[in-house]
């Protein structure tokens, strides 16, 4: 049994992931934390200064911690830089061998970076973690089916709005909504992530996909609309308007990525066009999935209709 750290573990994707561990019980568990912190649910807290990469070194040594899993949420240069400094540290710790980049996302490229920002510190993140003598892997997991759920689907992610809102019985499809885009529930990922963490370490995939379920949105509101039953207003938004940042979402939801320059319709007009596009597609080489195919991948039909079935 192996100690692994989560840092971001009391985040949204984090704290999945910190209780997928948890419940396969095969590696101890603790959440690194800016702060000292009393044990929650069982999990221990251990405290450290990002900022200082061999003292963060020296804490990680002192914990015995093998693994580190980095689950921040990637909004700002500043966690970025908290990352990198986190790399550091963990190869230089005598006792740190692998290291789980943040990803939780869709899998980015040089073509992206002049479209997204966030797009070069993934790169960059690739290029630092690969300069050490780490074991390591991104997980790109595309879609996450929860928010198709929430309220009534248990999650501990933000709500957000992927092309269909279920709830308010309205939806705003990118192109013309029949790309097929890879779909998974925050549960099924955390689940493969720590059936991940009982391989070897020079066994994991540089890039370690999650197919997931494979949809279009058309789809999405297809079964949305035979649940909730009704059909939703829809609009179509073309690539070139989603690509100017623009679309035709008639309410928004704070998304916690908005800063000067980003708003939220601008926010939400990039992850259509990247969808539409089929940016969202897990494409890798070998997913976790396959991998692991005891682990069972829930549906979009068994999300939407545990949540709003009978609503």
């Amino acid at each position: 049994m192996g100690i692994i750290a989560v840092a971001g573990g009391t985040g949204s994707v984090g704290r999945t992931i910190v209780d997928a561990l948890v419940a396969r019980a095969t590696h101890k568990v603790i959440i690194l934390s800016r702060t000292d912190r009393s044990p929650q649910d069982g999990v221990s807290f251990l405290a450290v200064n990002y900022q200082d990469v061999d003292a963060t070194a020296r804490t990680l040594e002192a914990a015995s911690i093998d693994t580190v899993i980095c689950a921040f949420g990637m909004d700002n240069q500043a966690v970025q830089d908290t990352q990198l400094n986190l790399i550091q540290a963990a190869d230089r710790s005598a006792c740190t061998r692998r290291f789980v980049v943040s990803g939780f996302d869709m899998l980015y490229k040089e073509e992206h970076v002049s479209f997204l920002p966030w797009a070069q510190w993934a790169l960059d993140t690739d290029r630092a973690v690969a300069q050490t003598g780490l074991h390591y892997t991104r997980i790109v997991s595309g879609l996450f089916l929860d928010y198709y759920g929430v309220p009534h689907w248990k999650s501990y992610l933000k709500p957000f709005i992927n092309a269909v809102n279920v709830g308010a019985k309205w939806a705003a499809i990118p192109g013309d909504g029949t790309t097929p885009v890879s779909f998974v529930t925050s549960q099924d990922m955390a689940r493969l992530v720590a059936r991940l963490m009982d391989e070897d370490g020079a066994r994991w995939p540089r890039v370690a996909g999650i197919a997931g379920q494979t949809r279009s949105f058309g789809e999405i509101l297809a079964i949305a609309e035979r649940v909730r039953g009704g059909k939703f207003r829809v609009v179509y938004d073309s690539l070139d308007q989603l690509r100017s940042r623009h679309i035709s979402f008639p309410e928004f939801v704070d998304t916690g990525l908005e800063e000067p320059g980003r708003s939220s319709e601008w926010i939400f007009a990039t992850f259509h066009y990247l969808s539409a596009t089929g940016n969202y597609l897990v494409r890798t080489e070998e997913t976790l999935d396959a991998r692991f195919p005891e682990i069972r991948i829930t549906t979009p039909e068994e999300v939407i209709e545990a949540s709003w079935g009978g609503r």
